[in-house]
């Protein structure tokens, strides 16, 4: 009946964490109105980690309320800025009906993490989908140059956020490439480069292809014949080209953000992160001991490691080390109340049969952040303690947020039978089994007891 506990994923090389979160990132506002200037280019600012950050936003008059709208975010080349982006594509963006934005970066010359994203980006999109109704899960990059090495950069970060990423002239470094194994969605990628461009050198690009591809990313190349670097005049055919990829892309959930923390080199806390990223490795490899102990040295480095404490966690809980696994996650929340951390250790709880402390913790998850299966996995705590009615209402709402939660079906349809409502409880089973047609063998004998009591019943 619950959910597997997911473990946190961390960069490989360099100070950035990963975590590869439980829940959905859902959104809670709508939007019924457009501003007054639609159809004209907007120049503002939004203050972020402190600094003031300028942005573009051009929004088509053919763009309308009762539709929501794909969301493009540019990112401009060195020594430009957004605005230089947002002018070659809006006679394209009123065409196809979409929302353009162009952040300008900190440095005009650089695109810079964390000073210029992923956090930055996202507050960026989240403002706008409180002004404009934006679709959240067409949301897309843009960038070239020095823009499109940070479109690369900021997918990887943050692959379920974006639906996919086009770029002109850019690659990833070493360190990017690094980066790949740990990335928690395929996102697609759409590259193109002039076969004479002097910065990015097709050899290099075609790399950066070769090693997306070579991990599942299904990256495409295009190589435009003798051209170079510039951008500009060009730059009808290669949107149109990018764009006609992009909007066939989106993502198949609501967008997820993951909240990176970033730290120094050359410290104990750097030290820790790498014994992190050890103990990643181990926990991905199944060695659970080699695991833990990795997490144990991180730590001893990093006491308010609070990532480490939830791997650590969820490697005790697969070992069968319930105890210390609630120790970890109990650790966890004190440093850092979270979702995803509530709902483990409510996993924990539940496999233990400590039904009060169960609903108790995911109750928090929700409240934090409403989710389908945090919602599933408290239904079946009520469940398991016989509140079958209050068990009812949270698989009502697990299928509203996931009508493709299978075992909510089934629990749902499970409760109706006891009820003696047949008709829609076998609606639920078919439901259940056709989502997942292994479900049926799993659950045959116990849906045939129940209907045999009910037809018992005078």
């Amino acid at each position: 009946m619950i959910s597997r506990l997911k473990h946190f994923r961390a960069r490989s090389v360099g100070p950035t964490k990963f975590r590869d979160r439980f829940v959905l990132m859902l959104l809670l506002f709508f939007v019924a109105s457009l501003p007054v200037h639609a159809g004209e280019i907007d120049k503002e600012s939004l203050l972020s980690g402190g600094r003031k950050h300028t942005y573009y936003v051009f929004v088509p008059k053919t763009v309308s309320s009762a539709t929501p709208a794909p969301l493009l975010v540019l990112l401009h080349g060195s020594n430009h800025d957004g605005l230089s982006l947002i002018d070659k594509w809006k006679d394209l963006a009123a065409t196809e009906g979409m929302i353009l934005v162009g952040p300008d970066s900190l440095d005009a010359a650089v695109w810079a993490v964390p000073a210029d994203g992923p956090d930055f980006i996202h507050e960026l999109v989240e403002s706008l989908k409180t002004k404009y109704r934006i679709d959240p899960r067409r949301v897309y990059l843009f960038g070239h140059s020095g823009g499109a090495g940070f479109a690369l950069l900021i997918s990887l970060y943050e692959s379920v956020y974006f639906a996919a990423t086009a770029i002109h002239a850019g690659a990833l470094d070493k360190n990017g490439i690094a980066l790949l194994p740990l990335v928690q969605r395929k996102i697609p990628f759409h590259i193109q480069v002039g076969t004479v461009d002097p910065l990015f050198p097709l050899n290099s690009v075609r790399a950066t292809r070769d090693a997306l591809n070579s991990q599942g990313f299904a990256a495409e190349l295009v190589e435009i014949p003798n051209h170079d670097h510039w951008y500009y005049d060009l730059a009808p055919v290669i949107n149109r080209t990018a764009w006609a990829f992009l909007k066939q892309q989106k993502l198949s959930t609501d967008p997820q953000f993951e909240d990176h923390k970033f730290r120094a080199r050359g410290t104990k806390v750097a030290n820790a992160v790498d014994q992190y990223n050890r103990g990643l490795e181990k926990q991905r490899a199944s060695d659970l001991p080699a695991a833990i102990a990795a997490y144990s040295r991180a730590i001893q480095l990093d006491p308010e490691f609070a990532e480490a404490y939830d791997n650590r966690g969820i490697s005790y809980f697969n070992q069968r080390e319930s105890l210390l696994a609630i120790a970890d996650f109990s650790r966890s929340l004190e440093l850092k109340p979270s979702d995803f951390t509530y709902n483990n250790r409510g996993i924990v709880f539940l496999s233990l049969k400590r039904y009060k402390e169960a609903i108790e913790d995911f109750t928090q998850a929700l409240r934090v952040k409403p989710a389908a299966e945090i919602y599933n996995n408290r239904g079946g705590a009520y469940y398991e303690d016989h509140q079958f009615p209050l068990a009812a209402i949270d698989f009502d709402e697990a299928i509203k947020l996931d009508p493709k939660l299978a075992r909510a079906y089934i629990y749902r349809g499970l409760i109706q039978l006891m009820d003696g409502k047949v008709t829609p409880a076998q609606k639920d089973f078919e439901q259940a089994c056709q989502l997942e047609p292994r479900l049926r063998d799993e659950y045959e004998a116990q849906i045939k007891q129940l209907r045999d009591n009910v037809n018992r019943k005078p």
